[in-house]
This record gives C-alpha cells, structure tokens and sequence, in this order.
C-alpha cells in the first residue's frame, strides 16, 4: 500500500509540469507601443486599439508612479516630467507602452473582453505595470499573470529610490499611499 501511495505521487509531480505549461502558453495580453503596432500584432481593430490606448491614457493620468525629485524618478526611468498636484511638483515617468489584458479567457484570436493598462520603461528597458511589476522585456503576447491588467488605481508617490527599493518597506511605496 505504502508503494502505491509513491507511485500515485510521483506519476502526480510528473503531470503537474505538462499542465502547467500548457495553462502559460495561451497569451494572456499583449504589449505594444502605439495604436499602430496594436493594430498589427494584437488582432484587435483600429477602433478597439484606439480604445485601449485611451484607456491606459486614463490609466496614466491617475495611476503613473511619482516622485518627489526629477532625480529619483530619472533614477529610474528617462525623461521624467513635473506635474503640479496638490500645490505640490512632482515627477513622473512618461507612458512607454500599454497592456492589453484579455478577460475571461479571450486569448489573442478571440475578439471579446479586453481591458488595458499603461506600462513604463524602467533604465533597464523592461516594461513595468503601474504597481511596478514587470511585465515584459520586449512588446509582444504575455502570458500568466503578466498579462492582467491591474484595477484602476490611484498613485502612488515614491520618496526616494524608485520602485522595489529598500525604502519600500518603510510605507513610502505602500499600496495605501
């Protein structure tokens, strides 16, 4: 009994790989740059990229990580721009990119629910999601998690060391700021 019991295991952590990889190679969205590359390599309409673009424009206005120096956020990024909130500057990194996120299973040849979400390029040139994921390191299909686009949210202002730094941990890049 004790030996079927070991086999059953074994023959289960030899079917879990192939499962999972076949659940990672449907794309789960897409990264592109502009409408145009939307357009060509998303199998979505002009209409429907220009939407998404639009969105993750909103997405951008509301959500775009900010810093309190131009420094830091060039730390991070390039060519950061001011902003006036609150009687307050403070710096942003521009849009470098959108997600197209495809909901309820919709993969890259289905043409349902899509939803999209601005992306930025880090120095490193991956593109990282408004909650400083990264997602990509190229345009192209995404898959897993990496692929979902993430709710609608508000900023988040970073003091000092950008995204995944040590100051993190002190609230500064809390998801409550």
């Amino acid at each position: 009994m004790k030996r079927s019991r070991n086999l059953k295991l074994v023959l289960m952590a030899a079917a879990v790989p192939v499962v999972l990889a076949a659940c990672n190679s449907e794309p789960t969205g897409t990264v592109v740059q502009s409408v145009e590359q939307c357009t060509a390599t998303a199998n979505l309409s002009a209409q429907q990229c220009e939407q998404a673009y639009q969105q993750a424009l909103t997405g951008h206005a509301t959500a775009a990580p900010r810093f309190e120096s131009q420094a830091d956020c060039n730390t991070e990024f390039q060519a950061c721009t001011p902003v006036q909130e609150q009687g307050r500057t403070m710096y942003m990194p521009p849009m470098s990119g959108f997600l197209i996120g495809y909901l309820l299973g919709n993969s890259l040849g289905g043409r349902g629910q899509f939803g999209a979400g601005p992306l930025y390029r880090n120095q490193r040139g991956e593109f990282l999601n408004s909650q400083a994921d990264r997602v990509a390191r190229a345009p192209g299909p995404v898959t897993g998690r990496r692929g979902a686009v993430p709710p609608p949210t508000r900023a988040i202002t970073v003091s000092r060391q950008g995204f995944g730094s040590s100051s993190a941990a002190r609230s500064a890049f809390g998801r409550g700021s």
